[in-house]
């Protein structure tokens, strides 16, 4: 039969889960919400994933610590490897990427309407909740496609990275401007005509 002691230490050994679990989802939200968080805060976002990084890492040691101290290895363990998983998962993930393909997936139709619009030479008519992904909220009509600059160099506009919206066009590459002197070419589909552009 186990001591109070001991069940006291079973039911604190509970709280450093729950804390590195609370870590690793603010960590992923932090990293599934970096392009609105980058165009509000950008001087800030990266000692804030720093930050969310730090309180993952340590209170996940803190719970595999306090599980192996009450002698529960089999619970060390997964927890170890849960934290290990969702760190390499977080890690390996194109977030940006990620971000603009669920957004295209949920509001495909809005996009797709914005799509026809461009195709069509009519004036383009972009929602305010979609201008959160474009920098400074400028969506850009250009000859190979309609444009939205994700990240600009913000100190000298030399290099950019965004998604477009390309028609198929037949004879060669789609070449888009992504800054002032920058020019970048679709890279990974995202569904429905969009791509990323490096």
């Amino acid at each position: 039969m186990s001591s109070p002691t001991a069940k006291n230490a079973e039911r604190w050994s509970r709280v450093p889960v729950l804390m590195a679990l609370i870590g690793w989802l603010v960590l992923a939200a932090t990293y599934f919400l970096f392009i609105p968080i980058f165009h509000s805060i950008w001087l800030f976002v990266w000692p804030l994933i720093g930050v969310g990084w730090l309180w993952a890492a340590l209170w996940s040691w803190v719970a595999v610590m306090s599980y192996l101290s009450i002698r529960r290895y089999g619970r060390a363990l997964a927890g170890l490897v849960i934290a290990v998983t969702f760190g390499a998962a977080l890690w390996t993930t194109d977030w940006p990427v990620f971000h603009v393909r669920s957004v295209l997936w949920l509001e495909h139709e809005a996009f797709a309407e914005l799509a026809a619009d461009y195709e069509k030479g009519k004036p383009l008519t972009v929602p305010a909740w979609m201008r959160y992904l474009a920098v400074d909220g400028e969506i850009q009509a250009q000859e190979d496609g309609l444009y939205f600059p994700v990240f600009v160099d913000l100190w000298r506009a030399e290099t950019g990275r965004g998604f477009a919206y390309v028609p198929v066009v037949r004879g060669r590459e789609p070449v888009l401007q992504t800054a002032e002197g920058d020019l970048g070419s679709p890279t990974r589909h995202l569904g429905g005509g969009w791509w990323w552009v490096d």
